[in-house]
């Protein structure tokens, strides 16, 4: 898989592993299977499209699945593993299953696992990657938009939210008998094109405060529920990775020339190296944001080289 080569600084990996503890591995952690669930910042659809820029093969017209990688794919890669919906090399029974799902709530995931966990077993040797919150984070913005939930009221929603996901990750690492998790904070859209557009619809500067909160009070609650426990379960923090990215004074450490506009011109998941901004030059590598809601390429690509390394060096 054409991943991405950048190299993560010591600096960098600080902004994106979280708190989890743990003691030296014996032996390198070798899965033989990765699940991923979450919403759309983990999917790839069953054509190998993603939530996010697709790159296209020589012809211009198919997709090329395997480069621009979403997070999950990023750690698939790194354990020499494949998901169905990207197998270019038609690898026979791919490792990989796909449960992440567009829109999805925590709810939503918590369903997925259960689903899951109904026809299947989450081993040791099973390596799960989890994102989800934007989308309640979303939702209790609109509430509190349209007038149906106060301010108090939506912060307390998203951090029964985050707690949620937390008692989930506790659930699928099962104190060691079940599987290890990756499990990533969503993207602080309060640095997004959204929060700007929210800023100009309402002329309320304290809309984008507000999405950086209900962010923070989602991660907040999600990094107190789950046992922190660098044997089962590892965090990476996609909410910090956010803000650092989107620093001007950052860009281009990160090799970025805009983290204001989004790149792509069409809706998600059409979107397409053929389809990006005027002057992305047929590249969406150098923004931040592929629409207004959701972080690109880069943004993809690091955090799954901080999963991958967490899953590498924590003692699984």
């Amino acid at each position: 898989m054409r991943v991405l080569k950048s190299l993560l600084a010591p600096a960098l990996l600080a902004v994106l592993l979280g708190g989890c503890g743990g003691s030296t591995r014996v032996e390198p952690y070798a899965p033989n299977r990765i699940v991923a669930f979450g919403d759309e910042l983990s999917l790839i659809g069953t054509n190998g499209s993603k939530y996010s820029v697709n790159a296209l093969k020589a012809d211009a017209v198919s997709l090329d699945c395997a480069t621009y990688p979403v997070w999950p794919q990023v750690v698939a890669d790194g354990y020499g593993m494949v998901f169905s919906e990207c197998n270019p090399t038609a690898v026979a029974s791919p490792a990989g299953v796909m449960k992440a799902s567009v829109g999805a709530t925590v709810a939503d995931v918590v369903a997925a696992v259960s689903a899951f966990q109904a026809s299947s077993t989450f081993t040791p040797q099973t390596l799960v990657t989890v994102m989800a919150g934007q989308h309640d984070i979303l939702n209790a913005y609109k509430a509190y938009d349209a007038g149906t939930l106060s301010r108090a009221l939506a912060l307390s929603q998203v951090s029964a939210a985050g707690k949620a996901l937390g008692a989930l990750v506790n659930n699928v690492a099962n104190q060691g008998s079940g599987g290890r998790v990756l499990y990533s904070t969503p993207p602080n859209l309060g640095y997004s094109p959204f929060a700007a557009a929210e800023l100009v619809r309402t002329s309320d500067a304290d809309r984008v405060t507000l999405l950086k909160e209900l962010t923070l009070a989602f991660t907040a609650a999600l990094r107190l529920e789950v046992i922190n426990d660098g044997r089962y379960a590892a965090l990476i923090t996609a909410d910090e990775l956010t803000i650092s990215m989107s620093d001007p004074t950052k860009m281009v450490s990160y090799a970025l020339t805009n983290i204001v506009d989004q790149v792509c011109t069409v809706a998600l998941p059409n979107c397409t190296t053929a389809t990006m901004a005027a002057g992305a030059a047929g590249v969406g590598t150098a923004y931040l944001w592929a629409d207004a809601q959701h972080p690109g390429v880069s943004f993809q690509s690091r955090v799954g080289l901080a999963a991958l390394n967490r899953a590498r060096n924590n003692p699984f």
